[in-house]
């Protein structure tokens, strides 16, 4: 039987970056101040007053970095960092990045991405991937499935999530590599409202994996529980 869920997206402040360059610009400046010299923690009342929502983000081995959302294109998010990286997600899932060594340039079929399905997880996705310096139209298969109900702290609260697991297949692109191939991804939703909260993500063989926290949803998931006043 398969397995139903709800999932139901943030109110995440809409940045609309079409009007005067004044705006733009005033905005961009706040997206720097919010990322200025943050390589490791905020705190609640800082991710409360940001007038941009916040992401944590570990790649590799690399320092806790932060990441801010500029704006939002339809079902499209795309978050910056303070070195003018920028990742594109739809619906959680990394489908574009500016600025790595290695970039995703494009995920295609995202209407069949399981995270934007309204009330049924799909079990499979199959779609084609553009990668720098990897190749261009690759086969990407993925199968899914949800693993069950976990408890992870964040922040400082305990937070009943739903944990979904995407085990990934590579295409072998290269004779040179045949090993590494296939990896899992974890997506991590909140019980009650479904909504994503955390995800550790890799789009390449030759790619760091990538953990992400939603901070701002997080502080706003726990204030509307009265936990933060």
């Amino acid at each position: 039987m398969k397995s139903h869920f709800l999932l139901a997206m943030a109110g995440s402040v809409l940045i609309l970056l079409s009007g005067c360059s004044t705006t733009t610009s005033a905005y961009y400046n706040t997206l720097k101040l919010a990322l200025k010299d943050r390589s490791v923690t905020y705190t609640i009342d800082e991710i409360a007053a940001s007038k941009a929502d916040l992401m944590q983000i570990k790649a590799g081995e690399r320092d806790t970095a932060s990441l801010a959302l500029a704006y939002i294109d339809g079902d499209k998010y795309r978050w910056v960092s303070g070195d003018n990286v920028i990742f594109t997600m739809h619906h959680g899932i990394i489908v574009k990045t500016e600025g790595l060594d290695s970039d995703l340039f494009y995920t295609g079929n995202l209407q069949h991405n399981p995270l934007g399905k309204s009330d049924v997880l799909s079990y499979s996705w199959q779609r084609k991937v553009d990668v720098s310096g990897v190749g261009y139209g690759l086969p990407v298969n993925s199968s899914w499935r949800i693993e069950g109900e976990v408890t992870r702290e964040y922040l400082g609260f305990f937070i009943p999530l739903l944990k979904i697991v995407e085990t990934v297949s590579f295409p072998e692109y290269t004779p040179f590599i045949d090993i590494g191939l296939e990896w899992e991804n974890t997506y991590y939703l909140h019980k009650s409202t479904k909504q994503l909260l955390a995800s550790t993500q890799q789009f390449s063989p030759v790619g760091d994996t990538y953990d992400m926290v939603y901070l701002s949803r997080i502080v706003r998931e726990m204030t509307e529980q009265g936990a933060v006043k």
